[in-house]
């Protein structure tokens, strides 16, 4: 007979074949059945209570508390905490091939990983606790600052041409901070739980509300290349979630210092991320608690740490370009002035982690892309004078493989004053420009170095019709420097076009 099985019955029964399967797998896992078995398995426990999944492992019941079973369209999310220990968490999500989850005991500091293999049987290992919460340090002390020469920090500015383009651009203005959207309307949300950190809608220890905005635009900025609504609403997050709890995420803000940790591939369950406060660090609350927040979410939606290059599990970024990626050591990068944190996959000398950030949460986790909002060109608009206004002449970069166009023509010869500036605060796209005339040819090309804009000054142009076309930059080489490949995100155009202006065709 097989020493694996799959057991669904009470809790306490038949204690010596389970003692018997603990006993002959421990070493390599236990084999828990197909992922049709396990699930069904689960989905008659959340039905009838006395049905329940029992599985020992090192001398560690698997037994959970399930509180949230969700099925749609061939795939599931199940979430709860192990039976009878409330400081816990049990996730389960995949679909009918591949499953993958965990049950975590937090005072026992004991971890379980469920995965699948080639045959589509589900097993699960002990594994460190840190694989499960990359960032969760049993022995971080709460009073821990940043090393020394770090707190000085140079804080995002915006651009002048940040003008409210989307919801989640431009400095604060008097929202609500407990009812922020990125994208309303769009059915996969991320919901920032603020409450624990707000009285009503006032932040508490002394935080203003513009630091509390700044903290989830940080984060909408991070994600906004997605079609996610990042939200500090709460009825957006509950009514997306009745929906489809597989189009969701939760990260807890909470009122204390510590070390914020999130558990790995969470996003589609209700297993929850948390964020620290921690105003004594000397960062600015919205930027540091804000960087922190996205890079805990981007765990939830499945990426490792970016590290090696010298620094170990952290990767500094590159101070010569000012680059580094988020889910390395942003910290390190506080104090450079036009600093940009993107995705990665791995491209610098000495990376340990090549995964592509990207892939993963567009097809791993099934987040799709922004649609593109600029797909065969169009016409700049211009105002009184040959005026360029950041209001009218704006895009996105979707993706790393987009390009946006924007054509004008000169019926006389004219002068081109133009910048084109990234408009997010937290920022990650750094903007290539090149204007081509009607033969194709190119007649400038701009991005600046270090400085993440692009810019054409007193260009004299002869009458013509002319595109400019808009991308995501790069500096240096990917191994020494930083490629387009995360280089993603909003941009505005202001300036002057003089002479006398056509209708572009």
């Amino acid at each position: 007979m097989n020493r694996n099985y799959l057991l669904v019955a009470a809790l306490l029964a038949l204690p010596a074949f389970a003692q018997q399967h603990e006993l002959a797998t421990e070493a390599v896992g236990i084999e828990l059945g197909s992922v049709q078995q396990v699930v069904e398995a689960y989905s008659k426990q959340h039905r009838d209570i006395r049905s329940t999944f029992q599985a020992n492992l090192g001398g560690h019941s698997l037994a959970a508390d399930i509180r949230d079973f969700f099925q749609r369209d061939g795939k599931f999310s199940i979430s709860g905490q192990a039976l009878g220990t409330p400081n816990s968490v049990f996730m389960l999500k995949g679909d009918q091939k591949k499953a993958y989850g965990y049950l975590v005991l937090h005072d026992s500091k004991k971890a379980f990983e469920y995965t699948t293999d080639k045959h589509g049987r589900v097993w699960a290992h002990a594994v460190p606790l840190k694989k499960i919460y990359p960032d969760l340090d049993e022995k971080f002390i709460a009073e821990n600052v940043p090393e020394q020469g770090l707190l000085a920090v140079s804080h995002p500015v915006y651009s002048s041409m940040a003008l409210r383009q989307a919801p989640h651009i431009g400095p604060y203005n008097n929202q609500d901070v407990t009812k922020l959207e990125s994208r309303p309307g769009s059915p996969y949300v991320f919901y920032l739980n603020t409450r624990a950190v707000m009285n009503g809608s006032t932040p508490l220890n002394g935080v203003s509300k513009e630091n509390m905005y700044r903290a989830w635009q940080s984060v909408a900025d991070q994600y906004s290349m997605l079609n996610m609504n990042v939200t500090t609403n709460r009825a957006v997050y509950d009514a997306a979630k009745a929906a489809n709890v597989l189009r969701t995420g939760i990260l807890n803000f909470v009122n204390q210092d510590g070390r914020s940790f999130a558990p790995v591939h969470s996003f589609g369950t209700t297993s929850a991320g948390t964020l620290y406060r921690n105003p004594s660090s000397g960062f600015d609350y919205g930027y540091g608690i804000g960087m922190t927040a996205a890079h805990e979410v981007g765990h939830q939606m499945g990426m490792l740490h970016d590290g090696g290059g010298g620094d170990g599990e952290y990767f500094g970024g590159i101070a010569a370009f000012q680059w580094g990626p988020i889910m390395g050591n942003y910290w390190r990068g506080g104090s450079w002035a036009n600093q940009l944190f993107t995705w990665s996959r791995g491209e610098y000398t000495g990376a340990s982690n090549k995964e592509d950030d990207f892939n993963i949460m567009t097809v791993g986790e099934g987040v799709p892309y922004r649609a593109d909002d600029n797909v065969s060109g169009k016409a700049m608009v211009f105002g009184a004078s040959g005026v360029i206004d950041p209001r009218s002449n704006w895009g996105q970069i979707e993706r790393n493989t987009d390009s946006d166009a924007f054509t004008f023509k000169l019926n006389s010869n004219g002068v081109l004053n133009l910048r084109i500036d990234p408009i997010e605060y937290l920022r990650m796209l750094d903007v290539e420009a090149t204007l081509y005339n009607a033969a194709g040819s190119v007649v400038a090309r701009s991005n600046l170095a270090v400085h993440r804009s692009a810019e054409f000054v007193n260009l004299q142009l002869p009458a013509g019709a002319y595109k400019l076309v808009i991308q995501g930059g790069a500096e240096g080489t990917p191994a020494n420097g930083f490629s387009k490949y995360g280089s993603v995100g909003y941009y505005a155009m202001k300036g002057s076009l003089s002479g006398t202006i056509g209708l572009a065709r």
